[in-house]
């Protein structure tokens, strides 16, 4: 990283690839040491340990820049607005349809498939209210902050600046949707989850705020939460909305291939 530089975000753009792994090196070694002192068994625990001291790196990182506040400001227009809800709602619906699709084959691999990777969001099914309160805020407000910071912040800066635009856009998406593999819904999980790395990347690209991926982000994971556990599936899926559920569904399949595939074009 570059110290030199004062804009907050160029210097997040100098954060090599060497230096995140040294910070998640060190991060785990860390919240394995506390784990092991206080004798923490909770997954969901470990994992804001693990954010906790990853995010002491970020804040190292981006010590005494400036334009912060102009990212925040730039949060409450109206395009901004716009670009969150046009962005969570049409990933959604794409996800929806991936995950239907793939439905048959991602039932044989839950059945067969004992794989498990470390995740960047957990959410687990539980009856416990607290640990599901917990959860939902790992996946609203922590996986958002995290992984934008690493991958689209670093991961994806980093490919794009040493191999060009396309590259970082594929790889550091495909790297995203993998982290995703030990989801029930295996398959799909990654599918969807790459596509919307791809749009998070052009996002950033388009409008070089970080804080605006993890809004989006974060609401994306809200409408999760609320498609799951409220009845907002029922209003999706059937009722009297679901004529224009239908044509959402259709349009969001139409925009996001087309938002992709246009941007990428215009950007490499």
């Amino acid at each position: 990283m570059d110290f030199s530089v004062k804009d907050f975000n160029v210097r997040l753009r100098t954060i090599k690839l060497w230096e995140i792994i040294i910070a998640v090196v060190i991060s785990f070694f860390l919240t394995g040491f506390v784990e092991g002192y206080f004798n923490i068994s909770s997954a969901e625990l470990e994992y804001v340990l693990f954010f906790c001291f990853m995010m002491v790196f970020f804040l190292i990182a981006t010590y005494g820049t400036t334009g912060f506040n102009k990212n925040v400001n730039d949060l409450f227009k109206a395009s901004s607005i716009l670009r969150v809800l046009i962005l969570a709602v049409s990933n959604m619906f794409v996800a929806i349809f991936i995950q239907t699709m793939f439905f048959p084959l991602d039932s044989l691999l839950n059945m067969v498939n004992s794989i498990s990777l470390p995740l960047l969001d957990v959410v687990t099914g539980t009856n416990d209210p607290l640990i599901f309160i917990f959860e939902m805020f790992s996946a609203i407000i922590i996986a958002p902050i995290s992984e934008e910071l690493f991958f689209r912040g670093v991961l994806f800066n980093r490919l794009k600046i040493r191999k060009g635009f396309v590259f970082g856009l594929v790889v550091s998406s495909v790297i995203f949707g993998l982290c995703h593999l030990n989801y029930p819904d295996h398959i799909s999980h990654v599918i969807y989850t790459c596509i919307m790395g791809m749009t998070l990347c052009i996002l950033y690209s388009r409008t070089d705020n970080l804080l605006l991926n993890m809004v989006v982000h974060s609401a994306y994971n809200l409408l999760s939460y609320l498609l799951v556990y409220t009845p907002l599936q029922y209003l999706i899926l059937g009722g009297e909305f679901s004529s224009l559920m239908g044509l959402l569904l259709i349009s969001s399949l139409i925009f996001i291939p087309v938002y992709i595939i246009y941007f990428t074009y215009k950007m490499k």
